[in-house]
């Protein structure tokens, strides 16, 4: 029986007593669970996490689409709910869910019906922040409402769990990684981090003690490991083979790709893709971005799988916040709250989780309020993925991997 079969025969059971977060998934994941549970069991130690952060405020809404609450989502977006696609939107729902996906993301189809694509919705927290720099500190550090914190969410993790080099990041912020015990480097690309690394010399040992010069010095001895390590694995990579999407993002997952199927001894990985702050022409800009994370996951996807490393990465992206309901004047979408959180991975129970949005109940401000609180996702990751105490067990886990 395959799984859409299993979906079909089990459409009329009764979902009376699932929690909101199973209403979806639990059928959604049957079909794949048994194989799932074949699998080799990755040991927490050769497990990758690749964070994709959608920079801007993604609009969670017109990502997976409300199809069972349509018309009433026409009367709130009538040119970006897509009115001439609708029937791409009908054929998209996923499942029974009542969600569709975009259609701009057409090249996930095939992960999502192996079922190594997870959808959670309604991800945020209380009385949400609507500024750019201060919810996204929210996100990187897990500290909601002015509460002060030194260091990222994963910089509570990775320092118990690995030596050495914690963490890659493609671009210029550390964000989640950020802290002193946490060992994480930016670069542009590994081509260009070995390039540069050549200029630093080996450090020079004091004969004073000097706290500053301490951690300057403890910084430059990271570097240099990270330098050793790249030199040995990356000089004369094996090559991925095949075509990668072709765009700066795809660029970057490249990269990625490249690290962890040449044993670039680091957990964690993060990437970024800009452009979702869209108060104007959403419909083009956010499609196009949507367009370019779609075939960028995909052959990255592709390539771990013929290499061998699909089951050991856990892929999560994330965005500050979401969009407000209602369309503006500008055919775009102001800062909302609640939004939509894709995982993905050899390893994942696929399905949509969480509570489907209700059109009808927004908060004071016209947004929709979060059902699904992000700690619960990161709590998720820390237990279920990494096998790590998680600070933020409070808000429970989710069933996704």
């Amino acid at each position: 029986m395959d799984r859409r079969d299993f979906l079909k025969l089990s459409g009329g059971v009764s979902a009376a007593g699932l929690a909101p977060e199973m209403l979806w998934a639990a059928e959604q994941r049957s079909a794949h669970l048994r194989a799932k549970k074949q699998r080799p069991t990755t040991p927490p130690a050769k497990r990758k996490l690749v964070l994709v952060r959608l920079k801007g405020g993604n609009d969670g809404l017109n990502t997976l689409i409300p199809f069972s609450q349509y018309d009433h989502y026409r009367e709130l977006r009538p040119t970006i709910s897509m009115p001439a696609q609708i029937k791409k939107l009908r054929s998209r729902v996923l499942d029974n869910s009542g969600m569709s996906l975009n259609p701009y993301m057409h090249r996930l189809d095939k992960w999502f019906d192996a079922g190594d694509v997870a959808w959670i919705q309604g991800v945020g927290y209380a009385r949400p922040v609507l500024s750019h720099f201060e919810s996204s500190d929210v996100w990187d550090t897990a500290m909601t409402h002015g509460r002060h914190a030194n260091k990222g969410w994963l910089a509570h993790l990775l320092p118990r769990m690995h030596k050495n080099l914690h963490g890659v990041v493609l671009g210029d912020e550390l964000g989640p990684m950020h802290g002193k015990d946490c060992h994480a480097i930016a670069m542009k690309s590994p081509e260009v981090f070995l390039s540069q690394i050549t200029l630093l010399d080996e450090v020079q040992p004091s004969s004073t003690y000097n706290p500053a010069l301490a951690h300057l010095t403890n910084i430059q001895s990271q570097v240099l490991h990270a330098k050793q390590e790249f030199e040995q694995k990356m000089r004369r990579p094996t090559q991925i083979g095949g075509r990668f999407a072709n765009s700066a993002f795809g660029r970057q997952l490249e990269s990625v790709a490249k690290m962890i199927i040449n044993d670039i001894d680091a957990p964690v990985y993060m990437v970024e893709l800009d452009g979702f702050d869209t108060h104007v022409d959403q419909l083009n800009q956010q499609n196009h971005n949507l367009s370019y994370l779609s075939d960028a996951l995909d052959s990255f996807a592709t390539a771990l799988k013929q290499h061998g490393h699909w089951d050991n990465v856990l892929v999560m992206t994330y965005s500050e916040f979401g969009r407000r309901v209602k369309e503006n004047h500008g055919r775009g979408t102001d800062h909302g709250a609640a939004s939509v959180q894709l995982v993905m991975g050899g390893a994942v129970r696929g399905g949509v989780y969480g509570r489907n949005p209700d059109l009808k109940r927004l908060d004071a401000q016209g947004n929709l309020p979060m059902t699904t609180d992000f700690r619960k996702v990161y709590s998720t990751v820390a237990q279920r993925w990494m096998r790590q105490p998680s600070p933020w067990a409070a808000y429970g886990t989710l069933p996704f991997v």
